[in-house]
């Protein structure tokens, strides 16, 4: 849920990992080393300009060198030279700045030099915002965002996690604008209508997790945590009461951390700001930016205050696995943002318990098979990428998150926490390689973990399991055979070696547990058991897998009346639904009747909602009418939408009709209500397009809508003032999408005008509408859009290259046959499923 509900803006979509047949990318040599880096800028927010000089001391690790290059693009006004006014030669190329000395450095010897520079409206890093006449209402803003490889756009630098400096910011704007930094504030002046702000960070920074932010912000100050303040910021828009809303579990949050790792919190202040079109949240060192999406009003909060604090202990424990100890090079990435994903969980199971817990790991464990088996599989320690950035997927994030999770449950908890808190302690201030982390959960735990890593974090893929179970009463044995389906030699996917868990309750009412070791493709085993009541793989939630396992209906349903753990109904939920059978339906209805955790309610909707039949219909209909608890309206919507049908149409709009919804469920229902494709409700969501709300995400809703009803009514609406800029981005990305989905149901001279509406969007000047404008080309195959992609390559950084280049070869396959193809084989295997779906309905008459 996290992960469909955040945008990631760069989340692969098309295509294998690499573009570059395996090019293997490596950290940069360090004889020459930038130590301390100090900023002095003058930024004027109105005309998009920062100028200034930096002056950065460099140390020899080694002696012989005399040049280095530094990472600078697209700077303007260029000077170069050495404070002790030694002979010092540069040139500059656009993106890198070389420097060679007539003299080479001798061993630990120390070189200050000045470069003096400005850059104007920089396409990354450095992000201005400022009202204009189409948009008068945008914030008053400039805010770095560096991640992965984009302070090069605003100051010089080794722009590589391997180079860290401590920073020093002399930043100068307008006396009225809030200034902040990296660090502490030493002081400010004011001058002539003009404050420089002072902020000096006296730790280690890598490039990416410098940041400074200034504008007119709302502020909250919250309780400091002894001698360390903590404070919210925001454009004025916002105000202070949102801002604790948003953030208020920060405190708490740190005090647990700092307990958990077993080490105070390692920097002088923790301040989180919120800027418009920031894009996600980073962890930049103790100033934490964040997209303004994240922000929340009392409605919002009813159905985003949980996602919320997720990611705000996610970024806040990159404090400790990233910031504090920063990953050597992007193979090792996984050792900050795997750490952060898992640490989400890890604060769920000790503020709200296992279940929580569980039901996090299970989100975690769907959002990173989807991506292994929709789109690619990769190894999580890797260095062979197109760009670092395409490193930040679903295999990086809950894929890694995992492989901790397993990790723990191998080694034991308080082996694998003491060798946690070893791990932090011990690398605070340095960088890491996974070799690293390894020794130190080997030290505490005496496990040699040399397969361990090799199997699970340097290979492709997961274990995808066909269980079957059989019991022989005269022996008073079960047999459990168990097929590993995922191993794939072209792939690289081999059979995994894992501990599985079963577990049964036994005619006494008592649980019996065994741990099977799997190792082969095909493997029976036997174990000593009555035939029981029912039976469960994994009851704990330990090891990561993909299951078909059905021991029997009566079973499941016993499961599903007496389980106790959330995997087991997860479990007894996933089997029943399958079968389609009005008996087994009707149990999952009964059970959602009482269950009241949000989390396996939004399971069994998403279960139900690919049954497809009549019984499947009628239940969802009646659940979405009498769902009352907002973190799952969203979820039960969606349900419904996923099937045209009288039935959940009336569910749909009967549930519009109540008072106080929350805007995303309202925005789900919207869209689910086009899916159902009755031009009779086009009128209701056209009128939904002028309403205003939170973020317009109830707009953004009936957009996608309008576009999912497949009828050219809708395209008047679709495209009215479609070229006009919008105030949230979220409004013109839905109704790209929109146009993008009703496409291939147009008349000719319709289908021109939603291509051409879809060319110029690449034009807006929304980075987010931008991006989101290129998916949709290539997604449509729109042939017209290349010279509109080729034009956006020039206006974007480099890390979105790999993006639009998908998109071009996209727009190509569509026109050589391959996008044919494609499509014929969809066709192909929807025919074979409506085929079983026949037969299957056949068996239903029979059974009624």
């Amino acid at each position: 849920m996290k992960y469909e509900q955040m945008l990631r803006a760069n989340q692969m979509q098309f295509g294998d990992f690499t573009l570059n047949q395996g090019q293997k990318n490596y950290a940069p040599d360090l004889k020459l080393e930038p130590v301390h880096t100090e900023i002095h800028l003058t930024v004027d927010l109105k005309e998009r300009r920062a100028f200034g000089y930096a002056l950065i001391t460099i140390v020899a690790n080694v002696a012989g060198s005399h040049g280095l290059k530094l990472d600078a693009v697209d700077f303007d006004d260029l000077k170069v030279t050495d404070q002790a006014g030694l002979k010092l030669n540069h040139t500059y190329d656009g993106k890198v700045i070389s420097l060679a000395y007539d003299q080479v450095y001798k061993k630990n010897e120390i070189r200050v030099i000045r470069v003096e520079y400005s850059v104007q409206d920089p396409i990354s890093g450095l992000r201005f915002s400022q009202p204009d006449a189409m948009r008068p209402h945008l914030p008053l803003y400039a805010i770095t965002d560096n991640e992965t490889e984009r302070a090069r756009y605003w100051f010089p630098c080794i722009d590589f996690p391997n180079v860290r400096s401590k920073m020093e910011y002399y930043l100068t704007a307008h006396e009225t604008l809030t200034i902040l930094a990296n660090g502490a504030l030493v002081e400010e002046t004011k001058k002539d209508g003009m404050k420089t702000a002072h902020w000096k960070l006296d730790y280690p920074c890598a490039s990416y997790l410098a940041c400074f932010a200034m504008g007119e912000f709302s502020e909250y100050k919250d309780e400091p945590l002894r001698d360390i303040p903590i404070a919210y910021y925001a454009d004025k828009s916002y105000t202070p009461e949102q801002l604790q809303r948003t953030f208020g579990a920060t405190r708490k949050m740190l005090i647990w951390m700092e307990k958990k790792l077993g080490m105070a919190f390692p920097y002088p202040k923790y301040f989180q700001v919120a800027g418009r079109e920031i894009g996600g949240a980073m962890e930049n060192i103790s100033l934490v930016t964040w997209d303004d999406k994240f922000m929340l009003d009392e409605n919002m909060a009813r159905e985003w205050q949980y996602i919320m604090d997720l990611i705000n202990v996610h970024e806040m424990s990159h404090s400790y696995f990233g910031d504090a100890v920063v990953s050597y090079d992007f193979a090792h990435v996984w050792l900050k943002e795997s750490w952060a994903t898992y640490i989400e969980s890890v604060w769920l199971e000790d503020s709200e318990g296992k279940d929580a817990m569980d039901w996090q790991m299970a989100e975690e464990a769907r959002s990173y098979i989807g991506e292994a088996k929709n789109n690619y599989v990769r190894p999580i320690i890797t260095r062979e990428y197109d760009h670092s950035w395409n490193m930040f997927d679903m295999h990086l994030y809950p894929g890694g998150a995992w492989r901790l999770h397993m990790l723990r449950k191998k080694v034991g908890d308080e082996k694998f926490w003491a060798g946690v808190q070893d791990y932090v302690s011990s690398y605070a201030g340095k960088t890491v390689k996974s070799l690293d982390f390894q020794r130190c959960v080997e030290k505490h735990s005496g496990f040699n973990l040399d397969g361990f890593f090799d199997m699970w974090f340097r290979s492709k893929g997961y274990p995808v399991l066909k269980v079957s179970y059989t019991h022989d009463a005269g022996q008073g044995r079960g047999k459990i055979t168990v097929e590993q389906k995922q191993v794939d030699k072209e792939k690289g996917i081999d059979v995994f070696e894992m501990d599985l868990e079963v577990a049964w309750l036994d005619k006494d009412g008592n649980y019996q547990i065994e741990t099977i070791l799997l190792d082969k493709a095909n493997q029976v085993v036997s174990l000593k058991m009555d035939d029981p009541q029912h039976i469960i793989l994994d009851p704990h939630m330990k090891a990561l897998f993909e299951a078909e396992f059905n021991p029997g209906d009566d079973k499941l349903r016993h499961l599903l009346k007496n389980g106790k753990t959330l995997r087991g109904l997860m479990q007894a939920v996933s089997e029943l639904a399958k079968t389609g059978k009005r008996k087994n339906l009707q149990a999952i209805y009964e059970y959602m009747q009482a269950e009241t955790r949000w989390g396996l309610r939004i399971h069994s909707y998403r279960a139900l909602a690919k049954v497809g039949n009549e019984y499947a219909f009628a239940h969802l209909a009646s659940l979405l009418i009498a769902e009352k608890d907002a973190m799952v309206i969203e979820e039960a919507a969606k349900a419904c939408g996923a099937h045209a049908h009288s039935v959940l149409r009336a569910a749909i709009l009967a549930k519009l009709e109540e008072a106080d919804l929350p805007y995303r469920g309202q925005m789900a229902l919207l869209e689910s209500l086009g899916q159902q494709r009755n031009e009779a409700d086009i009128p209701l969501l056209e009128s939904y397009t002028q309403k205003s709300n939170w973020r317009n995400l109830v707009r953004a809703g009936a957009f996608l809508g309008l576009g999912s009803t497949r009828s050219d009514m809708a395209m008047t609406t679709l495209l009215k003032d479609i070229h006009r800029p919008v105030h949230f981005w979220e409004e013109k990305v839905a109704r790209l999408a929109a146009l993008t989905r009703i496409l291939d149901w147009l008349p000719k001279h319709l289908k021109k005008q939603a291509g051409q509406a879809l060319c110029d969007a690449t034009e807006d000047p929304s980075y987010f509408v931008k991006i989101n404008a290129a998916r949709n080309l290539g997604e449509a195959g729109i042939r017209e859009g290349v010279s509109y992609l080729n034009a956006l390559l020039t206006r974007l950084a480099v890390q979105d290259y790999p993006l639009v280049k998908r998109q071009l070869k996209r727009i190509q396959a569509s026109g050589d046959g391959s996008m044919e193809k494609k499509l014929q084989k969809q066709v192909d295997e929807l025919s074979e499923k409506l085929a079983k779906m026949e037969t299957r309905l056949q068996e239903v008459e029979a059974e009624k």
